[in-house]
C-alpha cells in the first residue's frame, strides 16, 4: 500500500519585505510579518523552518480622509494668508506646496514643459485617481509641515483647526 502524503497546512500571513531586520539589524532581505495578528499566526511555524510561499502584493486604497484634510488645510492656509489686496484660493496654496515639495524631491514633478522658450513645471496630481498610495505616503508627510510653516503655525494645530472647520461645515 502506498504511503499517504502529508497534508500541507497553509496559513495566510501578511508580510512586509524589509532590507534590514528590525530585531538583529542584519542587512539582508527579510520577510517580516506585518502587524500583531500576522506575528501571532507566524508563531505556528518553527524558527528557520523552510516554508513554501506564494507572495502577492496588496495595494491599499488611498485615504479619502487624508485627502480631505489636506484640502481643508489648504483652504485654511489660503484664508490666513489672504488679505484685502490679494485673495488666495486653496488651489493657489496647493500649487505653492507642490512646488516647495518638488524643490527637494524632483520625483514629485510630473514633467517640464517649454512654451515660447520659457520652462514651466507641471507638478504631480494628488487626486485619488492619479496618485498611488505609496506616492501619497511620501508626499503628505512633507506637505503638511510646509503648509504649517507658510502660516507660522504648528502642524498639529493646523490640522486640528482644519478638521474642526470640516465638521462645522458638514
Amino acid at each position: 500500500m502506498p504511503k499517504k502524503a502529508k497534508k500541507k497546512r497553509s496559513i495566510n500571513i501578511p508580510i512586509q519585505l524589509r532590507h534590514t531586520c528590525p530585531a538583529c539589524e542584519f542587512r539582508y532581505w527579510h520577510y517580516i510579518p506585518y502587524g500583531d495578528e500576522a506575528l501571532e499566526k507566524s508563531k505556528e511555524h518553527m524558527v528557520y523552518q523552510v516554508l513554501e510561499s506564494k507572495i502577492t502584493g496588496t495595494e491599499r486604497e488611498r485615504s479619502i480622509v487624508e485627502l480631505n484634510t489636506y484640502w481643508a488645510c489648504c483652504g485654511l492656509a489660503a484664508e490666513l494668508l489672504s488679505d484685502h489686496n490679494k485673495i488666495l484660493s486653496k488651489q493657489d496654496v496647493d500649487f505653492d506646496v507642490k512646488m516647495r515639495v518638488a524643490k527637494d524631491n524632483p520625483s514629485m514633478i510630473k514633467r517640464f514643459k517649454m512654451i515660447d522658450g520659457i520652462v514651466y513645471i507641471e507638478p504631480i496630481s494628488i487626486s485619488l485617481a492619479n496618485m498611488k498610495r505609496l506616492e501619497s505616503r511620501k508626499y503628505f508627510p512633507k506637505a503638511f509641515p510646509i503648509m504649517a510653516g507658510m502660516v507660522d503655525m504648528d502642524e498639529e494645530k493646523l490640522v486640528a483647526e482644519a478638521k474642526s472647520r470640516m465638521t462645522r461645515h458638514t
